[in-house]
């Protein structure tokens, strides 16, 4: 799992570099530059949801899902909004459960 972990992003980034030198569009790969970024972060924050179990388990397949959208943003050019936000949707939901004060939920506020 820590070798995918590692893998995963140095696969995207050479997949944005080698379709940067077949369509030589630099705005398509800094996007997805930043697009890795954003999932990767939520990746590694996501680890204090651990304390839920099905509530990290949603947020990873969450995170799973927006690589994949953005692997298809790479190849097609084509933006599936929806799977890339869900690892924020699924983190503003925690983070919404420990506000309103469930007791299970550590408080990090």
């Amino acid at each position: 799992m820590r070798l995918l972990m590692i893998l995963m992003p140095l696969i995207a980034i050479g997949l944005s570099y080698l379709m940067f030198k077949k369509d030589r569009d630099i705005k398509k790969m800094i996007f997805s530059l930043l697009l890795l970024f954003f999932i990767v972060s939520f990746f590694i924050v996501g680890n204090i949801m651990r304390a839920v179990i099905p509530m990290f388990l949603m947020h990873i397949t969450a995170t799973i899902m927006a690589y994949g959208a953005m692997l298809y943003y790479i190849f097609s050019k084509k933006i599936i909004w929806m799977a890339l936000i869900s690892p924020l949707i699924t983190f503003f939901i925690y983070l919404l459960l420990v506000w309103v004060g469930n007791e299970h939920l550590s408080s990090i506020f």
